[in-house]
């Protein structure tokens, strides 16, 4: 049996059975940034059909590689069908990807390939904002997952904060390499124009101000004291003369 849903992401049957007009138009635009990722190996299993089963599979609530596999030896013919799998009608299980196809695929894909195709499509379905949209940058190092020689992954992402949609992310090797990935990482995500970029201190950089700047974003930045020019100045400004926008109520803003 498929392994039991561990997170709050409802269904994809439930999602193909409540909403098949939105379905219909979703799974097309998903297939088709999936099919820009690299295909690391051979052609018996077509690299867009495997993806989209994996992607299938973890909104199902799978997540471990047999959770995957037992998802997708369990999927319904009309849900293989609209992932554009031909299947054998004598045997109709016969040419879908096995465990071991799955796991190695996912050890050799472009991590960061497949990170763009999905926050590509994640960006195109979004809701369309309204008012000031925000996007956090931030890095988190992955529990329970590591790569060659026990290196830790640890990815930089650029979070939504209305829809908590991750738009795009990258594997950064170390904590210390943020910095010099937070451009690359934003050059992903199409329109920053009118966004508010926010972030930690490690980004409070020069660069990084006149690349958002350059891209008609603005942003919110901290300033800690190991700055200390930078942080001298702002405190020597005339904070108490800055008429106050806004108020903190009741732990949120008013």
């Amino acid at each position: 049996m498929p392994a039991d849903a561990s997170s709050l992401i409802p269904s994809a049957l439930d999602q193909l059975r409540e909403q098949p007009e939105v379905v219909s138009a979703e799974v097309p635009r998903l297939l088709e940034q999936l099919a820009e990722v690299p295909d690391p190996r051979g052609v018996r299993h077509a690299l867009v059909a495997v993806l989209a089963l994996t992607a299938c599979a973890v909104l199902a609530g799978a997540t471990s590689v047999p959770a995957v596999s037992e998802w997708i030896a369990d999927a319904p013919p009309h849900i293989l069908q609209r992932l554009g799998i031909r299947l054998d009608p004598l045997f109709p299980k016969r040419l879908l990807p096995a465990e071991t196809t799955v796991r190695r695929l996912l050890a050799r894909i472009d991590g960061d390939a497949l990170d763009r195709a999905v926050g590509r499509w994640l960006a195109d379905r979004r809701p369309k904002a309204t008012g000031l949209r925000g996007l956090a940058v931030d890095g988190k190092s992955l529990r329970g997952a590591a790569k060659a020689k026990g290196r830790k992954i640890h990815l930089l992402a650029a979070l939504e904060h209305t829809t908590g949609l991750v738009l795009a992310q990258l594997d950064v090797g170390e904590k210390t390499n943020e910095i010099t990935c937070f451009q690359p990482l934003l050059d992903t995500v199409a329109d920053l124009a009118g966004t508010v970029v926010t972030s930690d201190a490690m980004h409070t950089q020069r660069e990084h101000a006149d690349y958002l700047l350059s891209r008609d974003a603005h942003y919110i930045v901290i300033v800690k004291g190991n700055q200390k020019k930078l942080h001298r100045q702002l405190k020597s400004l005339p904070w108490k003369a800055i008429p106050r926008r806004c108020h903190v109520v009741g732990g949120g803003v008013g």
